[in-house]
């Protein structure tokens, strides 16, 4: 296949609720998509697994759907690569079989493994801080994969021994369309807890301190790397081309990044999705002085990635949907229009601040960086006068409060100051919201064309790694384009700024009595 002569890149995204392969030409826009649903398994309150089956089948389905209801010729697609659901992971043997299902990246059933892993970090002579410093993670997140392996290896012994192989989403799929092996990307190991934040290669002696064993892991390549090629029995399942080349991928938020053209200092990007997540590109290996982010790697070669997550962003939104707007929801059946556009319709009534509503969004705990689990949310402020506006409004406001938490940890990282902020998700198309964003955070914002950035950044990654593109700088200048940008309102800043202060009072008020106490109350 001459890949110069290529129309067409494809993107795979192994995501949680589904599988989605998306058509790009070679200036970006989708002309091919097709999802997949996966059937997801919740065995206890708390638990999440999938049949990793299930990836395999829906990926290749959606791969076929797309291409044929495109029309696209398989043989002018030029390369596949994919992106995937980070913090989850794959139990198998060396003949391919599964050992388990997959535990999910939700899954909570690892929170009991934490004490054990403080305990052996301070048995061997570290502190926490020095554990962040040399891992580029903190020891907090309930999404960790490795706090999950753990509790496998503690609760499941005969299955952990049975496993001759410990890999990502990201591997499940890759050997599934052909690559040679089982191959995570080195991008995206930082997750199992016991690599080097800066090198990016296994340490041994967090391997020991937490009792696993580096052999168990999958080898891994660099993003870009060709590692194999669609083979005549997976070009029967999916429509591909025999010979289209396997280009490794990258993980669902850096992929994000790179399709939204975030691959250099002084931007940032924020997706919006069912949590919200703050990327930023560091030319120096970059660590929060709170030990609250995390650090991994990028596609772009000579950068690292440090990252911010909140636990609710756009579920917040989902949440007052389903709880108040039923009204809103038979006006959409009756007349198509979009809940959530008729949500911040009535939103943009209420006047920026809400009259001092303030909405805490940690309806599902706090992340970073406060990484409160007993945390909740709450409304702070109501007076008679609030009405409905006011609420839909507090609540896009409260989540970027959050999202502004952890805007100022990252900055605190050392990296220089952003100039801009590119926004993906749901939020992204609304103009309320992309105003509301640059308003809260004071930095102009801009959405990019294609709304599918995920996809697009590991298609984009795929064709540079097959050759099509020069470079990711290449693809990105070809692939990448801004449609608005949002600059701050000066006399809308100055009022978020002074509610910003109520909200950080807010919690530390609540921290300490009140969302324990409510914590135990609920029973977790």
């Amino acid at each position: 296949m001459n890949n110069k002569k290529a129309k067409y890149a494809l993107g795979i995204d192994a995501g949680t609720t589904g599988c989605r392969t998306l058509i790009f030409d070679l200036k970006g826009n989708t002309v091919g998509e097709a999802y997949e649903a996966n059937p997801l398994k919740f065995p206890k309150p708390g638990w999440l697994e999938l049949n990793p089956q299930y990836i395999i089948e829906n990926c290749y389905a959606s791969t076929k759907r797309a291409i044929k209801e495109s029309g696209v010729d398989p043989e002018e697609i030029g390369s596949v690569s994919f992106t995937f659901m980070r913090s989850s992971f794959v139990l198998r043997k060396h003949d391919g079989s599964f050992v388990r299902d997959i535990v999910m990246w939700q899954d909570l059933r690892c929170q009991e493994m934490f004490p054990w892993m403080k305990d052996q970090i301070a048995k061997n002579g570290m502190t926490e801080d020095e554990f962040y410093e040399l891992s580029g993670f903190p020891l907090c997140a309930t999404t960790w994969p490795s706090a999950k392996i753990y509790w496998v290896k503690k609760n499941e012994p005969e299955l952990y021994e049975a496993a001759d192989v410990i890999h990502s989403i990201h591997a499940l799929v890759m050997n599934a369309y052909g690559a040679d092996g089982f191959i995570d990307d080195k991008e995206d190991i930082g997750w199992w807890g016991i690599i080097n934040g800066t090198t990016f290669e296994y340490e041994k002696k967090l391997a020991d301190m937490f009792e696993v064993d580096i052999d168990k892991y999958a080898k891994n390549e660099r993003s870009g790397k060709v590692v194999g090629e669609v083979t005549k029995e997976v070009a029967k399942k999916t429509g591909l081309a025999i010979g289209t080349p396997l280009v490794v991928g990258c993980g669902d938020h850096q992929c994000a990044a790179i399709g939204l053209g975030n691959n250099h200092e002084g931007m940032v990007s924020l997706a919006m999705g069912t949590c919200g997540l703050l990327v930023a590109h560091s030319h120096v290996p970059p660590r929060d002085p709170n030990s609250s982010c995390q650090v991994l790697g990028t596609p772009m070669d000579g950068e690292w990635e440090i990252e911010a997550h909140s636990n609710a962003a756009a579920s917040s939104f989902r949440w007052l949907r389903d709880a108040i707007m039923q009204t809103e929801m038979e006006v959409q059946k009756q007349t198509g229009i979009d809940v959530y556009d008729l949500m911040t319709a009535q939103a943009a009534k209420a006047k920026p601040g809400c009259d001092g509503l303030i909405y805490l969004p940690w309806n599902a705990g706090a992340n970073c960086p406060h990484y409160d689990p007993s945390a909740r949310g709450a409304f702070i402020g109501f007076t008679f006068a609030h009405g409905k506006p006011e609420i839909i409004r507090s609540v896009m406001e409260g989540v970027l409060y959050d999202i502004k938490d952890m805007y100022f940890n990252l900055l605190q990282a050392g990296l220089p100051e952003f100039k801009v902020m590119r926004l993906t998700g749901g939020a992204a198309r609304s103009d309320l919201w992309c105003q509301m964003t640059a308003d809260v955070l004071g930095i102009a914002v801009e959405t990019v064309e294609s709304e599918e950035a995920t996809a697009l950044g590991a298609a984009m990654i795929g064709a540079t790694g097959a050759g099509i593109f020069d470079s990711l700088q290449d693809a990105i200048d070809n692939m990448v384009h801004v449609k608005k940008r949002f600059e701050p309102n000066p006399e809308n800043v100055e009022i978020y700024k002074k509610l910003y202060e109520i909200f950080t009072d807010s919690y530390n008020a609540l921290k300490t009595d009140v969302f324990p106490k409510i914590s135990k109350y609920q029973g977790y």
